[in-house]
């Protein structure tokens, strides 16, 4: 089960329909919150962030369906969507931490662990597909929920928190 895709189709049918509703609406309510998010200098790039994060689950159900993938070729293709990961978070989230860092710790840790998380749970997905070991497709099942609940707390505060 870890390592068959076919098992996982009804798993990422499920994941693409709801992260890809989830890409759209954050594209849209980012847009009615434009003008707000760009006043502030961190807000742009979790804005981003927070799109990257539902894309992310998305990318990596569409690629788990693609029929025919060897595990090689899945794992490779998992380890494209990581390297984006590692990308974003180079990009955005040091960055960031370099930004606050006048803000509590507790805050600059809440922002920079999610991200760190996704992307070890992607690289070990990674090679546990291509290895066809310790556990699979599972760590691809944990990044992309970690990846998704992150984007929907970004949400909130791209559409709530802002506006106090």
């Amino acid at each position: 089960m870890p390592y068959d895709p076919e098992r996982w189709h009804d798993f990422c049918t499920s994941f693409a329909g709801a992260s890809g509703a989830l890409l759209g609406l954050a594209f849209v309510a980012i847009s009615f919150n434009l003008d707000a998010i760009l006043r502030d200098k961190g807000l742009p790039g979790r804005a981003i962030e927070t799109l990257v994060f539902f894309a992310y689950p998305l990318a990596g159900s569409l690629l788990i369906q693609v029929p025919g993938l060897s595990d090689t070729a899945l794992g490779v293709g998992q380890a494209i969507l990581a390297a984006g990961l590692i990308g974003l978070a180079a990009a955005i989230d040091v960055p960031r931490w370099r930004l606050e860092r006048g803000d509590p710790l507790s805050w600059r840790v809440s922002h920079i662990v999610p991200p760190v998380v996704t992307i070890l749970l992607a690289i070990a997905g990674a090679v546990a597909t291509i290895t066809a070991s310790f556990g699979g497709l599972y760590w691809l099942a944990g990044a992309m929920a970690v990846a998704t609940t992150t984007g929907l707390i970004n949400s909130w505060v791209l559409l709530v928190e802002i506006k106090r």
